[in-house]
């Protein structure tokens, strides 16, 4: 299969102040140590697996973690890193490219994206939280972008984390469900934009999960990809503690 997404980077989200994992002064959740590596580490490397290799980070809340952490480390799995700070500055072939820039700590997520458009020369990108791990199929999620050539959001059925009460016209209670598979699916934050696309419909004063996603969704120029496997979202300690004590087979893989 030709691969027509390999200059495409793939802009990571870190930029928030993340207080529900830890303060303002602590390190941020994407930097912790899931099993060998960090959880940045291993997000990056589920793409780098599939031929992407240059990663954009606008910077906000905790920056100069970010930028400690990379001034470190050298290499991801074996593979140099190349740092850019400017838009002028070139990828490098056989590395991982890493471009920090500040964004601004009150900058939304779409206007951070927006941002990141100076450093994209290719048609399209990448985006995803720092907080969300999930196995993507990345031949499907690929193929589906091939053949509808639209913008992607991802999606995936999940169980509920609350009991859910079923109650009749007079405000009764008739059964209770023990966390049930919920009726629609959860957003996993694994997307894909044509850079003309986001362009046109970009607004300052859009949320990138609320009014823009629905911009695109009413004028039909977004798909979904729904995702089969695992994905574990870990923006509180109780959920790394959770996904430590019962996914331990997976976690040996990452």
């Amino acid at each position: 299969m030709s691969f027509f997404f390999r200059d495409a980077p793939c802009v990571i989200l870190v930029g928030g102040a993340g207080t529900r994992f830890s303060n303002i002064n602590e390190p941020p959740k994407q930097l912790i140590k899931i099993s060998k590596r960090t959880l940045l580490e291993n997000i990056i490397l589920k793409f780098v697996k599939n031929k992407i290799y240059n990663f954009i980070f606008p910077l906000g809340y905790k920056k100069n973690f970010f930028e400690n952490y990379f001034k470190k480390k050298k290499k991801i799995n074996g593979i140099k890193l190349n740092i850019i700070n400017k838009p002028d500055q070139k990828y490098k072939n056989n590395h991982i490219n890493i471009v920090l820039f500040e964004a601004g700590e009150k900058s939304t997520k779409l206007i951070r994206i927006k941002k990141t458009l100076i450093f994209i020369k290719s048609r399209y990108f990448f985006v995803t939280y720092g907080d969300g791990l999930a196995n993507i199929d990345f031949k499907k999620y690929f193929s589906m972008i091939k053949k509808n050539k639209k913008n992607i959001i991802s999606a995936k059925k999940a169980k509920s984390q609350y009991g859910h009460l079923q109650i009749n016209n007079k405000g009764e209670p008739k059964a209770l469900y023990e966390k049930p598979e919920m009726e629609n699916p959860i957003n996993i934050g694994y997307y894909f934009f044509y850079k003309n696309s986001f362009e046109k419909y970009f607004h300052k004063k859009y949320e990138l999960e609320g009014k823009f996603i629905n911009i695109l969704i009413k004028k039909k120029l977004i798909n979904v990809f729904q995702h089969k496997g695992y994905f574990f979202i870990i923006d509180k300690k109780i959920y790394l503690l959770k996904l430590k004590k019962e996914n331990k087979k997976i976690l040996k893989n990452l």
